[in-house]
């Protein structure tokens, strides 16, 4: 059973689900919650139900709130909903993704139901204070199988106290579809965005609010937009996530939109017109982990913006600003025109494998058929 609570999310499970279809042994059944169900995000179930594979419960959890009050509520309505499903449907296995509130609800659900839980991409860090690195940690304690993204946080997972035969380093799942996503002409991209052709070199922007600088997220968003138009480059902007902080961003960078003909917003984009547009784009600008962990694959040079990813493992593609507009807009011309800083670039290496990370998952859970096995954790500390 697999359980997302956003596209970002997805994408990453994405080449696992489709592994797994294609076992003979398992088949795989998808929860729906979060961020997926919510209008104001995209009504993102609509891509998932589009794929084909069987959605077996919705849980709408999200409060329409922008307090962290209201986040920690609707985790605990989460929890509430899987606790509910796991048990009536008994799956062999429960498998998420990272650190946000899908994490921690199903770890939790799991261990109390004793249903092996399937971590990916547990072991990673940062120094952003951000509640999400807790979240990550926590969920490797109550987790049975880790599949982590990289050798350095395969190494913190077993730092935790995990016994070694529980941790298995594959790489992160982001890669695969970048890898196995067909190739579509820029003319097509376009016309698939229903935008007007780009010519010449453009800009992605993805950047989310941090919760302990939600009050601050305003003026965050407004020193990167501000970089963007002055740097004059056409930019796609990706509409924030729904953490605290997101509904102040989100107004601003429909002001920005509406006044600015370069600055192109969007709630969502399909698997294909994303991945083609990144292919693409010439840098990518923001504090997404897509920047840290998908874009050096694509040799894509990233301005980080802010606290957010700081301290985080990454290639040589990613240059880390503060919330200045001056310095933003300096990192995207380096990252846009300096050729000598791009060739840097296309010779960064990705610590996060090399794609096929779906596959090498499920071997695993095929191999995997002791289940009282699984759920008998022990430390190693």
């Amino acid at each position: 059973m697999f359980v997302t609570g956003s596209r970002a999310e997805y994408d990453i499970l994405y080449p696992v689900i489709e592994a797994v279809s294609q076992s003979k042994s398992l088949r795989p059944e998808i929860v729906v919650t979060g961020s997926h169900l919510a209008s104001v995000f995209g009504l993102t179930v609509k891509d998932v139900e589009a794929d084909g594979y069987p959605v077996v419960a919705k849980i709408d959890n999200l409060l329409a709130s922008d307090s962290d009050a209201a986040r920690a509520k609707s985790a605990a309505i989460q929890l509430q909903g899987l606790v509910d499903v796991v048990a009536f449907r008994r799956p062999d296995f429960l498998v998420v993704v990272g650190d946000r509130e899908e994490a921690i609800t199903v770890a939790l659900s799991g261990g109390y139901l004793d249903v092996p839980v399937v971590h990916i991409a547990g072991g990673d860090t940062a120094d952003d204070f951000n509640i999400d690195n807790s979240v990550r940690h926590a969920v490797t304690k109550l987790a049975h199988l880790h599949m982590t993204a990289s050798a350095g946080s395969a190494e913190r997972v077993l730092r935790l106290g995990e016994e070694p035969w529980r941790v298995h380093n594959v790489g992160a799942p982001g890669l695969d579809r970048l890898v196995d996503e067909p190739e579509i002409d820029l003319a097509c991209v376009w016309k698939m965005m229903n935008v007007a052709p780009v010519e010449g070199p453009f800009l992605i922007m993805i950047q989310h609010p941090l919760l302990p600088e939600m009050h601050d997220a305003e003026r965050q968003m407004k020193a990167t937009l501000d970089a963007i138009v002055a740097c004059g480059l056409p930019t796609f902007v990706s509409s924030p996530n729904s953490d605290p902080g997101n509904h102040a961003m989100s107004r601003l960078l429909a002001d920005y939109a509406n006044r600015h003909p370069t600055i192109v917003a969007y709630k969502n984009l399909s698997r294909a017109v994303f991945v083609n547009l990144m292919r693409n784009a010439s840098a990518l600008v923001g504090n997404s982990s897509c920047g840290i962990i998908e874009a050096p694959l694509l040799k894509l040079p990233v301005v980080n913006v802010g606290s957010r990813q700081v301290g985080r493992e990454h290639a040589g593609n990613v240059e880390f600003v503060d919330y200045d507009a001056t310095e933003i807009e300096a990192a995207l011309k380096k990252a846009v025109f300096d050729d000598q800083y791009r060739a840097q670039v296309e010779s960064a290496k990705n610590p996060y494998g090399d794609g096929t990370a779906g596959k090498q998952i499920c071997d695993v859970l095929v191999q995997e058929t002791d289940q009282r096995r699984l759920v008998q954790k022990r430390n190693t500390f």
